[in-house]
Parts: structure tokens; sequence; C-alpha cells
């Protein structure tokens, strides 16, 4: 099932970038093996620190994860922590750490150790840095991101392509759509709620083959008090 995935009581705030906190349900579809539920979290812990990560179980022995620590500040994100777990048969790597020092990232199970000038993002930061775009204005841009697959870090350049309403079992929302595409992967389209705290409520990747993906809000978020 590779390429099925192209997404803690601590007090709360509202603070980092005015983001609210919440926790929400997904149904992730994949074009050969079907419906299934991600869980997932987004954590304002403080002024400038951020917890996001997500759980998906393709079947009950089956789980695939991932959880982020990122720092926001004056509109932008960075990764400061990451772990992805992976036990589906076929998926390589099925576990790695990734850690970000202001230029370095390293990763032993990656074999990543990288000094750059341009600040590299995991999936769940590159998600927040795409938001915190659209919620600034910004509809053009480029991230580095680790991608979840392979471990590779991919280049990827996103182009808002207007407005467009989504109807979801709980309502219709208007939503800033937005596509994202690499040099060797399959362009992911977003599609972002202003009304949602700018929270993404659709995406979908369409693979090389043809085959697509998504990812779709199953019901009101749960946003959390302050």
């Amino acid at each position: 099932m590779k390429k099925i995935f192209l997404l803690v009581l601590v007090p709360l705030f509202s603070f980092a970038e005015n983001f609210k906190s919440w926790k929400a349900n997904f149904t992730f579809s994949h074009h050969q093996f079907g419906n299934f539920n991600m869980e997932r979290n987004f954590i304002v812990q403080s002024e400038d620190s951020i917890s996001s990560s997500f759980v998906l179980r393709p079947l009950i022995i089956f789980k695939y994860s991932q959880d982020s620590s990122l720092e926001i500040s004056d509109g932008d994100v960075r990764s400061s922590l990451t772990e992805v777990s992976n036990n589906v048969p076929g998926v390589d790597p099925n576990y790695f750490k990734v850690t970000f020092d202001n230029n370095l990232t390293r990763s032993k199970e990656l074999n990543l150790n990288i000094e750059r000038d341009e600040k590299i993002l995991d999936q769940l930061g590159s998600d927040l840095q795409m938001r915190l775009n659209a919620k600034n204005g910004i509809k053009n841009f480029k991230l580095f991101v680790i991608d979840n697959d392979e471990g590779n870090i991919v280049e990827r350049t996103y182009e808002t392509q207007g407005n467009e309403n989504i109807k979801t079992d709980f309502g219709t929302f208007e939503c800033i759509k937005i596509s994202a595409t690499s040099l060797n992967g399959g362009k992911i389209v977003y599609f972002i709620s202003p009304e949602l705290d700018f929270m993404i409520i659709k995406s979908f990747v369409e693979l090389k083959n043809g085959d697509i993906n998504s990812l779709v809000l199953k019901k009101m978020p749960k946003f959390l008090a302050e």
C-alpha cells in the first residue's frame, strides 16, 4: 500500500499565529483498498509552538502515523522534530525520525545530514505553512518537504487556483484551492476553508498512473477550548 498517504492533553492557547487547536476525523479513500478513518490533532501549545499529528489504521493490525513539533513566527513555519511510523506491508522505510536545527536536517534512519540555506519541512509542517500562506494571501510559493513515502526531500511548487465550493456531509464550504506539483511526484490538490480556521478539509493526490487517493473531513472538527 505504498503511496497511500500523500496529512495529549496540554494547556491550550491561541497565540500561534492565531490558529485554533482542534481534533478531527477524516475519511481516507485509497484507489485500490477502499476507505479508512484518519484521526488528526492540531494543538497550539504556546505562543510559537504547535504539535500536529495523525493516525491512520488501514486494518486493525496496521498503523500509519506521524507526530511533529512545529514552530511558527512572523508568517514562517519551522519543523523541529518529526517521527513517522508505518507498518503497512511493502512500505520502506517503516520508521524514521528527523530533527531540524536551524539549517541542519538530520535523520539516522534516512541517512540524512544536510546543511542548506533553504528550510526543509516535514509533511505536517508544509501543511501548516500552506494554511498560513493562504491566511496571509500568499498565492504562489515553493517548499522543500520530506516525503513520507520514501523519505526523500522534494521541492514542491504551490499555486493558488481560485475558490471552489466543497460539499460535505455537514455543509458546503467555500474553499481556497491550491495545487502542489513536484518533478517526480503526482499532483496534490488542497481545499482550505477560511470558515474552519483555514483547515484543509479536502485533498487528493493524482498518481502518475492516473489513480487518485483522497482525504476528506468526515464531520465538523472539534475546536478545543482555550
